[in-house]
């Protein structure tokens, strides 16, 4: 079973459209990511695994979770994930690419 965090003290809204708290923020449910990725690769994950993997992106530092729904559904906070995610691949393109060049020195 998937450990959630504790409940915010944030209000609870309904999941029945995107929540927009600002031009900038991207705020979704985990069912609207669900759907998104059905749409664009024609298939998703189901809801229970996507947040599994949401779960241990918020750990990380990659997602921000942000309330929960009335039907106990995440909200997430992706505004800031495009340029973390990106930073954490550059970071480990950049590890291998060093590990690969001190072997050829060896």
């Amino acid at each position: 079973m998937v450990q959630r965090p504790p409940s915010p003290d944030t209000p609870v809204v309904s999941p029945s459209k995107p929540v927009n708290a600002g031009d900038e923020s991207v705020l979704v449910t985990t069912q609207q990511l669900v759907d998104i990725l059905e749409r664009y690769l024609g298939d998703g994950l189901d809801e229970s695994t996507l947040e599994t993997i949401l779960l241990e992106l918020d750990r990380g530092g990659y997602v921000e979770w942000v309330t929960v729904t009335q039907s106990n559904g995440y909200i997430w906070d992706l505004s800031e994930s495009p340029e973390k995610i990106g930073e954490a691949i550059a970071d480990a393109a950049v590890a291998c690419l060093d590990a690969w060049l001190q072997d050829s020195d060896n």
